[in-house]
């Protein structure tokens, strides 16, 4: 069986026949060709889609917006900084002068005291410091001295002396001591000043005498003082005060002698006695016994009257 014959060749010069072209295709059935060859083309769709610009309106209207939005910000601006002001310092200043600077800079002032060791109603700190600004009718916190903290002085008579000065020292206190004569074991505390009980500033002395153990004491020169001064000073020194009242020029209650005299030795507990002015027509004897000294001295007293 023999092929058919080949087609005859085609004429260059006329034009593509699509039944014998695979390439071309109806353009009435494909909407896709553009070519007046009726070749198919690929078109990206994408690539077709034209930018156009934004409509002039739509620039003015972002412009009036912009325009708006600054000067806004620049009134906001000018209006919080007119209703600031600086803070004032309060430091130093007595609480009603505080009070007064801050309501005159418009601010209220509020306080919380604490103890220091300014005086009493002082103001020492503030929050915020000063030159902070703040609004005005803003808070502004003062910190006011109360004064230094009280503390109760205990009682260290009877105890050794390193125990004494270590719960003084607890409690904030300036134990200092000196050695006095005294039948007392040595080193124990025999009498201290300011007595328990007594609420001092912290940080204050507390005077401690303590026992050397010796047994002896110094007679202390009271001669030409009140009694009221004389018997606690005769106290002290661990010594018995005995007042004899005596006719005497000298104002009444006045210590005319003694006995022994003033600087002496004498043994702890020993008596001394204190001629005492009763006024020029006096002649009433009084015996003051006092039994051995602490820091509560118990003191008997007896008055004898005799006629002359």
């Amino acid at each position: 069986m023999t092929s058919p014959p080949p087609p005859p060749p085609r004429d260059p010069n006329l034009p593509p026949d699509p039944a014998t072209d695979p390439t071309l295709v109806d353009p009435v059935t494909d909407p896709t060709l553009v070519d007046p060859a009726a070749r198919r083309v690929v078109v990206d769709e994408e690539a077709r889609q034209v930018v156009r610009p934004y409509p002039w309106w739509l620039w003015v209207v972002a412009g009036i917006c912009l325009a708006a939005a600054i000067v806004f910000g620049v009134l906001w601006f000018m209006e919080r900084d007119d209703s600031g002001n600086d803070v004032p310092s309060f430091v130093g200043l007595q609480l009603t002068e505080a009070q007064d600077r801050a309501s005159a800079a418009g601010f209220s002032l509020e306080t919380v005291r604490q103890a220091s060791s300014r005086p009493s109603g002082v103001v020492f700190d503030q929050a915020p410091q000063a030159g902070a600004e703040l609004e005005q009718g803003a808070q502004v916190m003062a910190v006011v001295s109360s004064g230094q903290q009280q503390v109760t002085v205990p009682r260290v008579v009877g105890t050794k002396l390193s125990a004494a000065e270590q719960l003084l020292t607890d409690l904030g206190l300036q134990p200092t001591d000196e050695n006095v004569q005294s039948t007392r074991p040595k080193g124990f505390v025999v009498a201290q000043d300011p007595t328990d009980g007594t609420k001092v500033a912290k940080g204050s002395t507390v005077t401690l005498r303590v026992s050397n153990g010796a047994g002896e004491v110094k007679v202390p020169g009271v001669e030409g003082t009140n009694l009221n001064e004389a018997v606690p000073a005769i106290v002290r020194a661990q010594l018995v005060p005995v007042v004899i009242q005596v006719p005497s020029q000298e104002p009444k209650g006045t210590v005319v002698a003694q006995d022994p005299a003033a600087n002496q030795q004498a043994s702890a507990g020993s008596k001394v006695r204190l001629n005492v002015s009763g006024g020029p027509s006096s002649t009433q004897t009084l015996t003051v016994t006092t039994s051995e000294t602490t820091t509560t001295t118990e003191t008997e007293t007896t008055a004898i009257t005799t006629t002359p």
